[in-house]
């Protein structure tokens, strides 16, 4: 069986924001965001439908990292109370 290796292409999110719960406590997240760099990949079809390029993947990496750094977090405390 043959193994093929693709290029990963990652970038990193780090958040340091105040609990949602209520408490206040002040919480740090730190996340991965990556894609593969392979033929599969590739635009949607109103796009192109081409394979992703190196620019196409940061780009789609950058919009999730900045969504997922404005979600609000829990503390496990404010957790277990709801």
């Amino acid at each position: 069986m043959t193994k093929i290796e693709f290029e990963e292409i990652n970038l990193r999110g780090w958040k340091s924001v105040k609990c949602a719960g209520g408490c206040g406590r002040r919480l740090t997240r730190s996340k991965k965001f990556y894609q593969t760099l392979n033929p599969f990949n590739r635009l949607p079809p109103n796009l192109g439908g081409d394979v992703k390029t190196t620019g196409d993947i940061r780009e789609e990496l950058n919009r999730d990292r900045i969504a997922w750094m404005k979600e609000p977090e829990t503390c496990i405390h404010c957790q277990k109370k709801e």
